[in-house]
């Protein structure tokens, strides 16, 4: 990122984050070479020309603090040595901060609770009807919390208040009878109300108890309390609740049912929302309940922030799941149980202790909090980059880390305030970026940069429209600029500098990196483009890499210098070694630090990492790439082709054919395949030149005995049974249709010409009878 930033001075270096400038003037000097000034801090030291060390600048993001008290930095005190509220607890109080982009800054702070530092609780009660064993108890408990909260702090004040809900329906019976007691008639109570200021802060500890003692309970319809109404008016009525601007602020709040929050005013006809204003008359009653929505979680938590107020949520056992959650949205707020009866009322103390948690408000530049020492650490509620400290024991000192940070150069300074939820005091850190460069100042050079730029840090800074290290190369030449462009283009590749450098005056300035030099005189060389081995330019064994040839070091040799010359790999120190004296055994070469074989007498070779192995019987040497030939051996095509290169095949349909041209040294062999069962005759000749595998092989014939499978033998009796079982079927099926068709046919012939055979119906009798009388004679 520094090289390629191509930062012109030391001001732009030194604003790319972790960058370096090195300002010595005789570094980057090299006019045919361009070598950037701006690189890694380590590879400025340790690469091409190495800068010197003093020569590097670097800054560091700083702080400062000023102290005394005239530079408004104060140290932790108590209240006991200062005036009432003008104890610090934070220091420091202003930090001067010099942030470099990319350069995080770790600023420490300290908090120290101060002892009798200044207290405000306001005890804020649910007093529905639910609630009145809780009255009872505040009641009799009232002098005892007074007097316990006085053992944290001697200036203490306590305040009261109480709330229901909206006095409109549904949340309350609106029946004439109801709105003035809306409890029963066999135990009255008082109307019901949204909230009432009982008590403002006071350090009266009797007024408290005798205000407790004046209040009644009441009732409502719903389960849901306003108590959200409550307490944003108990928050942002500051001058009639009486809270001390120095001043811890604790808000109590105490219920057994859950709340009532913004929309919930609809059902009421209220659609007005909340404005988080004052609405307290001169009686302390909050007048305007019945026109206003209730508040937001949200508007609310931003009230709570604002007013520096930590609420306490003293709720029963049914309820607290429900404030748990609400808690883990409202910083710096604890909840505490209390029981059916609430005669542990007095947890609101240990709840005050727990609310010694530091927690930091968001910051925008901040982007991580550290404590020590430290038993909780995290982000603020709302997820937040704030962080979390509990302090213990009480009232000691806690340490803060804040990691400041920005990823450019400001245009003017900022002031960021750091500040605690809860409290008043604040941090002013004044940031200011370090993108300025401060140089030890030296003579120009002679030609004062040709009077086309200024010297700063070692280098000339050119002005637009030209360049060079002395800032002689006006690009506004046109003419020149041509010339310039044609001598720095490469006649093979006719591209300028071949994109490896820029073109000023008509030579190619080479661009130089950490891990890649480029050069020629075109820049078309660079010492990445030669050939690798083992991952490696030049197998990492290399002098230079000399335009896309390797330079090998002593020892090495081959194009990518991947071939050691060094022979000790190659004897064999094992103890069934056939000779540990020679390489190889003395039946090979050693080449590139491995064993070559030999060929033994029989024109077979040795085998094994040294060559200790006797060759096989010279047949079965070539039994594997014969049968590549028929595709029937141990080797795939892929093996047939590297593993058998050196076979030159010519098949002979008989064997005589072959044995008229025997040659001397012609080896005949024999040779069977198991499956399927073949014999291979086959002869071979071995040329004269030592090391090299068969050339020529001359296969006679190929014969395979082939066996009938008998899984075939049976599918094929069954594909025979089914088959003529289906003949016989449509055999059948031919002669019944043709039957068929001859009889439907004579139907059709007879149908066409019928021969009805005259009659008289049985059953018919005529209309007319026939009577004769046996008395009538026809003679008389």
């Amino acid at each position: 990122q520094c090289t390629e930033s191509k930062a012109k001075s030391c001001s732009d270096c030194i604003s790319v984050p972790g960058c370096a400038w090195c300002e010595d003037s005789n570094y980057a000097n090299n006019p045919n070479v361009l070598i950037s000034r701006c690189d890694l801090p380590e590879n400025l030291l340790t690469e091409g020309e190495r800068c010197p060390e003093n020569a590097i600048i670097n800054p560091k993001s700083n702080q400062s603090s000023p102290g005394g008290l005239a530079s408004g930095n104060r140290p932790h005190s108590n209240v006991g040595e200062s005036a009432v509220g003008t104890a610090t607890q934070i220091r420091p109080q202003i930090i001067k901060a010099q942030v470099r982009p990319g350069d995080p800054l770790n600023i420490e702070l300290s908090f120290k609770q101060a002892e009798d530092y200044p207290v405000d609780l306001y005890y804020l009660l649910d007093l529905s009807k639910s609630m009145e064993n809780d009255l009872n108890s505040l009641r009799a408990l009232g002098r005892e919390l007074g007097m316990s909260m006085q053992n944290i702090t001697r200036d203490f004040r306590l305040g009261f208040g109480s709330f229901i809900d909206k006095t409109v329906m549904p949340y309350i019976s609106t029946v004439p009878a109801k709105i003035k007691n809306p409890c029963s008639d066999k135990a009255p109570c008082v109307p019901t109300y949204s909230f009432h200021n009982d008590l403002p802060l006071t350090p009266e500890i009797e007024a408290f108890v005798t205000s407790v003692n004046n209040v009644t309970h009441s009732s409502n319809l719903d389960n849901p309390e306003g108590g959200l109404d409550a307490m944003m008016q108990a928050i942002v009525c500051k001058e009639s609740i009486n809270w001390r601007k120095d001043a811890t602020h604790l808000l109590v709040y105490s219920t057994d049912a859950s709340f009532h929050y913004a929309g919930d005013g609809k059902l009421g006809g209220i659609v007005l929302p909340n404005d988080g204003r004052c609405y307290l008359n001169s009686k302390g009653h909050y007048y305007n309940a019945n026109y206003m929505d209730y508040p937001s979680i949200g508007h609310l938590v931003r009230k709570i922030t604002s007013h520096s107020i930590q609420p306490i949520f003293a709720v029963t056992s049914n309820v607290i799941q429900t404030y748990t959650n609400l808690q883990k949205m409202i910083p710096k707020s604890v909840v505490g149980e209390l029981s059916g009866d609430s005669s542990n009322i007095q947890l609101i103390q240990d709840a005050y202790n727990d609310t010694e948690r530091i927690r930091w408000a968001p910051i925008h530049w901040v982007t991580g909090v550290a404590c020590h020492p430290c038993y909780d650490v995290g982000t603020d509620s709302l997820g937040h980059r704030g962080g979390i400290c509990l302090i213990q024991p009480f009232h000691s000192q806690v340490n803060f880390t804040f990691t400041l940070s920005t990823e450019k150069c400001l245009t003017s300074p900022v002031q960021v305030i750091v500040s605690p939820y809860g409290y008043n005091e604040v941090v002013t850190i004044n940031v200011e970026s370090l993108c300025d460069c401060q140089c030890e100042e030296t003579e120009a050079p002679t030609n004062n940069c040709s009077g086309h730029g200024n010297y700063q840090c070692g280098s000339c800074v050119c002005e637009s429209g030209f360049t060079g290290l002395d800032c002689s190369c006006d690009q506004k030449d046109v003419l020149g600029i041509e010339s310039y462009l044609a001598n720095c283009t490469d006649p093979t590749t006719g591209v300028v500098c071949n994109r490896g450098g820029e073109c000023q005056c008509g030579s190619c300035i080479c661009t130089q990196y950490a891990n890649k030099k480029i050069d020629g005189k075109y820049c078309e060389c660079d010492n990445t483009s030669c050939k690798r081995a083992g991952g490696k330019v030049c197998n990492g064994t290399w002098i230079c890499c000399d335009c896309g040839d390797c330079i090998c070091e002593p020892g090495w040799k081959g194009k990518a210098c991947e071939c050691t010359l060094e022979q000790a790999l190659c004897y064999d120190h094992s103890d069934d070694a056939l000779d540990s004296t020679k390489p190889c055994n003395g039946n090979g070469e050693c080449e590139c630090g491995q064993c070559v074989c030999k060929l033994s007498q029989g024109g077979a070779k040795f085998r094994g990492q040294y060559c200790e192995t006797k060759p096989l019987v010279v047949c079965d040497i070539h039994r594997d790439c014969i049968q590549c030939a028929w595709h029937t051996g141990n080797y795939n095509d892929t093996e047939c082709k590297t593993q058998c290169m050196g076979y030159n095949v010519t098949v002979v349909n008989d064997r005589r054919l072959s044995i008229q041209r025997v040659q001397p040294g012609m080896v005949l062999c024999d040779i069977y395949s198991t499956s399927p069962f073949c014999p291979y005759y086959f002869d071979y000749v071995m040329p004269g030149q030592y090391g090299l595998s068969v050339l020529f092989v001359q296969i006679s014939e190929f014969l395979c005995k082939t066996y009938a499978n008998p899984v075939y033998i049976i599918i094929g009796i069954i594909a025979a049974i089914v088959g003529i079982g289906l003949a016989i079927l449509l055999i059948w099926k031919l002669l019944t249709s043709i039957k068929d068709a001859r009889e439907y046919k004579n139907f059709q012939k007879e149908s066409q010409n019928p021969k009805w055979q005259g009659g008289e119906n049985p059953i018919f009798k005529k209309a007319t009878s026939t009577f004769k009388n046996p008395m009538y004679s026809a003679g008389k």
